[in-house]
């Protein structure tokens, strides 16, 4: 064999070696990819039902690294602190609470795991009553890589809890104004009786004036006592259906003279499908004392806004005002026997509102910022 063919030989079996080697590794790396592809999705897959999972909890939570840099959250943790995109965020800028931050660096420095931890935070002027569960976040070398915590939001149950405890309050309230009421209101009478004789038996003028000024104290602490055996006595309601569209045209009917007197604008929002089962008359009560609570709030005319919506099988009412607002301190007391901020006012009319909702198997919040206006929201059962 020439030395010629022997090198085309070589050449020959040289470049089929190459081409399939080339091949094979062209072969194999697309096997990489599609490999790699697949478990890309798979992590994906992974990534996103550890994400529902987490989203799904009716807890908040939020993961940090070792600086306490928020690196997750769920759909929970934004919704408890009114904010999307926390990531990136650090932990001690969203709690104040000099305890909670204290109770962080422990975690990170001592692994050490916190349960229970009571906490309060403001979010849109709202104040949230929040419990926490604090963890390290370990790394698989057993090291500290952050912070894992999970946050309850307790702010129903300590409105709930609130609630019971003022309950018990009133029951007693109501138990010792009724006492206090009837032994007042006999020897009231007697002095105004006596009063009215001295009065009728033409004594000089100065004395006439005081007896005056006398009777018309009576009368007036007797309006207190009538308000007190109103607050203290059992409640019967007559429970019809009742369309909440015709109660407040009759509601505006009847406050509306005063209303025009005050240069105080009413505006009705109500859905004509809104009907409840109630005491026609006791809810009448309640919506026009909120609505002259609110024009007294206003020293120089304004807007008293009604809207219902219906909601949650039943009927939400809120009634929105541009008067001076209330101060926050007095905002927990405005539902209590005696509370009042008017110079002339005797602290029943809220109090007593709130019982007949109560007595409706509804509830009654309010809402308001000084020199801003008050909102009371009411929500109804719908039976």
């Amino acid at each position: 064999m020439s030395i010629s063919l022997l090198n085309q030989y070589l050449e020959m079996v040289m470049f089929l070696t190459i081409g399939y080697i080339t091949g094979r590794l062209v072969e194999l790396d697309y096997e990489k990819q599609k490999s790699l592809e697949t478990k890309v999705v798979e992590i994906t897959k992974l990534q996103n039902y550890t994400k529902n999972i987490v989203d799904s909890i009716n807890s908040g939570v939020l993961s940090t690294n070792s600086n306490f840099i928020i690196t997750s959250e769920n759909k929970e943790a934004e919704i408890i602190f009114g904010v999307k995109g926390l990531v990136g965020s650090n932990i001690n800028s969203i709690f104040k609470d000099e305890n909670v931050i204290n109770i962080f660096n422990q975690v990170k420095l001592q692994k050490l795991h916190f349960t229970d931890i009571k906490t309060e935070i403001i979010v849109d002027n709202e104040e949230k009553y929040l419990s926490l569960s604090i963890s390290p976040l370990l790394n698989i070398l057993n090291k500290v890589q952050g912070l894992v915590i999970i946050i309850h939001d307790k702010s129903r149950e300590k409105y709930l809890e609130a609630q019971a405890v003022r309950a018990d309050r009133l029951l007693a309230i109501e138990e010792l104004a009724s006492g206090i009421a009837h032994e007042i209101r006999n020897p009231l009478g007697i002095i105004k009786t006596i009063s009215q004789t001295l009065k009728e038996e033409k004594v000089d003028d100065d004395l006439i004036e005081g007896i005056d000024i006398i009777i018309k104290e009576i009368d007036r602490a007797n309006k207190v006592i009538d308000g007190l055996l109103n607050f203290s006595r059992p409640m019967e309601n007559e429970m019809k259906e009742i369309f909440l569209n015709e109660l407040f045209k009759e509601v505006a009917l009847i406050t509306n003279k005063y209303l025009g007197k005050q240069n105080v604008n009413l505006k009705l929002h109500v859905d004509e499908d809104a009907n409840i089962i109630g005491d026609k008359e006791k809810l009448k009560q309640v919506f026009i004392n909120i609505i002259f609570n609110g024009v007294q709030s206003m020293d120089n005319g304004g807007t008293i806004t009604i809207n219902t919506e219906i909601i949650d099988n039943g009927v939400s009412i809120s009634f929105i005002d541009t008067g001076m607002g209330i101060k926050k301190e007095d905002l927990g007391k405005i539902f209590n026997p005696f509370f009042t901020t008017k110079e002339q006012g005797v602290g029943l009319g809220l109090s007593i509102s709130h019982r007949i909702i109560q007595d409706h198997k509804g509830y009654m919040t309010i809402d308001s910022i000084e020199s801003k206006g008050t909102k009371i929201d009411i929500y109804l059962p719908k039976n």
